[in-house]
């Protein structure tokens, strides 16, 4: 089995194995391409199995990290376990590697199924519903400005700035992140500004009339912000009857807004797996307590790199961290634990962890879970992923 990038005549072969894997109806006259790279199985010449990656870099504890993202992981049926998709993540974790990629996402069909390629459910996102009438104590707002592409400098730092918010958020440093023809696409994208003048919201919606109106994306920087675009959409009222905010998680900030509202409706809708590719850059990356602390970690994991102890000392928010091959251990993690005690801000602790697949506790771990509290967590890159 050959695993290697598809060339560019060979985008319709793979979209081809895209809808046999997931029966959506192939145009051959529109499916000739791709939006990213696509690394790919092939048996006897024939494509069998593609993965298609993007790559972005993520806020973790207040730093960059590169991240590659996979999406669109599809295989013919009749191809399947036959090993073309473990391949091409093993070649996914070789690049990875090469190109300096810290951390990997995906969106999962199956936990399960990608946890033997060391990915752990990170965040659990929900699509929030609330019926227009239940929101008129939010007056009606309309300082807001339709955004048409030569707003992409403000919008792309005003991304940013939410970005570093929440942990793991992805940046978007690409005019294809955002729609800039609102009319053609009936895909719209609204800023909101401050009394000075200055971005600190926007708001990405579609209208599905007379049902709801679907927020994509809603990302606010003050409590002003929020209750100013809740405010804008309320002008919509008097053609749909429910507003639905999608990719929302407990504690962020629409979330907050409903707690004190009645017939709010929550509905799992997905969310993220991650993985973690080097261990110990993500080590050297994390913020840590100011008070001092160590512990000394185990990794199983198919990744040579990552398959050691790393012995990590902290103090005032820094640690040095070393790797030695063999000896004792406080705790010891397979990669998939790793990525759900360390990237997926849950707050565990000694005492909760121990339930967990892949988690042995053998000494005093606290200082470890002192590391890696709970935090505010959601990695949402762009629809090219989605």
């Amino acid at each position: 089995m050959e695993i290697r990038y598809i060339k560019e005549n060979e985008a319709a072969d793979f979209q081809k194995v895209s809808a046999s894997s997931f029966i959506w109806k192939f145009n051959a006259e529109e499916d000739n391409t791709v939006k990213g790279p696509v690394l790919a199985a092939f048996e006897n010449g024939k494509l069998i199995a593609g993965v298609e990656m993007f790559n972005f870099r993520v806020n973790f504890c207040g730093g960059l990290l590169d991240a590659v993202v996979a999406t669109g992981v599809c295989s013919l049926p009749e191809c399947r376990r036959m090993g073309g998709v473990r391949k091409i993540f093993n070649k996914i974790a070789q690049d990875a590697i090469e190109n300096d990629w810290t951390l990997g996402f995906l969106h999962p069909f199956s936990i399960t199924y990608y946890e033997k390629f060391g990915y752990a459910n990170l965040t659990r996102m929900f699509l929030i519903k609330v019926p227009f009438e239940k929101l008129k104590h939010i007056p009606h707002n309309a300082d807001v400005e339709l955004y048409d592409g030569s707003q992409y400098d403000e919008l792309r730092e005003l991304h940013e700035k939410c970005s570093f918010k929440e942990n793991l958020m992805a940046l978007r440093e690409d005019k294809n992140h955002f729609c800039d023809k609102p009319l053609e696409e009936a895909n719209y994208t609204y800023i909101h500004r401050d009394k000075n003048g200055i971005a600190d919201g926007y708001v990405n919606f579609m209208v599905n009339r007379p049902t709801d109106l679907t927020v994509e994306d809603l990302f606010v920087l003050t409590p002003e912000a929020l209750l100013g675009i809740i405010g804008f959409l309320r002008n919509y009222d008097g053609i749909v009857k429910t507003l639905q905010v999608k990719k929302q998680y407990p504690g962020s900030p629409f979330a907050c807004l409903c707690e004190n509202i009645d017939e709010v409706t929550y509905v799992q809708n997905g969310g993220a797996a991650g993985r973690i590719y080097n261990m110990q850059k993500l080590l050297e990356a994390n913020a840590y307590p100011e008070k001092h602390g160590r512990f000394s970690l185990k990794c199983i994991d198919d990744i040579e790199l990552n398959n050691a102890i790393f012995d990590v000392e902290y103090e005032n928010g820094k640690a040095t961290v070393t790797r030695r091959e063999d000896g004792e251990y406080d705790i010891c993690l397979t990669a998939a634990a790793a990525a759900k005690l360390m990237l997926a801000g849950e707050g565990h602790t000694a005492e909760t962890a121990v339930y967990l697949s892949g988690v042995e506790i053998n000494g005093n771990a606290d200082d470890f879970f002192r590391a890696f509290p709970h935090r505010f967590t959601r990695f949402t890159d762009s629809k090219w992923t989605e």
